[in-house]
């Protein structure tokens, strides 16, 4: 048996995948300078982004109609030192806009050296249309 299915009433319906391994395809985040879109809605919920000459304006993150936990990786040119300005979210619709809650309540800074990569990750809250976002550095 690969995955079982429950019904579970009162107590919460389960999703027993035993011992298979769960995974996720990985899509691409096509970089532009004024307005990057990372598509979580429909690429699914892990991205890789490279920038690629220059900084981001505004990063768009579409989120799917459910709540979940999404990954983005970032990863600089082999120049280095780019930024991102904003972090603007919208639901499945394109709609709702706001911007990420960071822990520590500003924006990350990023791990500026060639070629490094960074870990940001977000739960995104489909009830109120807010994604919590994270930051690991320096890989």
């Amino acid at each position: 048996t690969l995955l079982q299915l429950f019904e579970g009433g009162t107590s919460g319906d389960k999703a027993n995948f035993g011992t298979t391994g769960a995974g996720f395809t990985q899509g691409t985040t096509t970089y532009h300078v004024d307005d990057t879109n990372v598509e979580f809605n429909l690429k699914g919920n892990k991205s890789f982004l490279t920038f690629d000459g220059g900084n981001i304006t505004d990063l768009h993150l579409f989120f799917p109609n459910v709540s979940c936990n999404c990954i983005l990786l970032v990863k600089q040119d082999g120049s280095g030192s780019r930024l991102i300005t904003n972090y603007k979210t919208w639901d499945q619709a394109s709609g709702n806009e706001s911007t990420v809650i960071w822990a520590g309540g500003t924006n990350p800074t990023l791990t500026t050296t060639a070629d490094k990569l960074d870990i940001m990750s977000f739960y995104w809250d489909n009830e109120n249309h807010k994604a919590y976002g994270t930051i690991t550095h320096n890989f």
